[in-house]
């Protein structure tokens, strides 16, 4: 089962990559698609994506790893951080490295290891 749930964050890990460098056009013609279309009318979705893309990663990674210390906002963080660049440096994506997805980004993940820290302790005290 460990050997599975790092090869499931590993993947997760993977489709994060593929799906924020995809080039901006896809999104464009997502959003034509019937059902997708409400998603794309509400301002600012994509940074609630953002949020819970980065959040349930940060949940992968405890799951995966056991950590609990900082690394569990690091290593999220700085895999945000090398998309962000990815994206503002790759011009055939039509994509551009914004400031507000890293902030998204990083909401999720505090939010994910606040909740990991509490179940954390909630776990300690049951023990005893």
């Amino acid at each position: 089962m460990h050997k599975i749930s790092k090869i499931l964050f590993f993947a997760y890990v993977a489709l994060v990559f593929y799906l924020t460098l995809l080039p901006q056009e896809n999104f464009t013609e997502l959003s034509t698609f019937r059902g997708f279309e409400l998603f794309f009318k509400i301002e600012n979705f994509d940074k609630l994506v953002h949020f819970g893309m980065f959040g349930l990663m940060t949940i992968l990674l405890f799951w995966s790893y056991k950590i609990s210390n900082l690394r569990l906002i690091y290593i999220p963080f700085l895999i945000s951080l090398f998309i962000e660049i990815l994206q503002g440096t790759i011009t055939i994506l039509h994509r551009g490295a914004d400031f507000v997805d890293l902030m998204a980004n990083l909401s999720g993940i505090t939010i994910s290891y606040i909740l990991i820290t509490v179940y954390i302790k909630n776990k300690k005290t049951q023990q005893i």
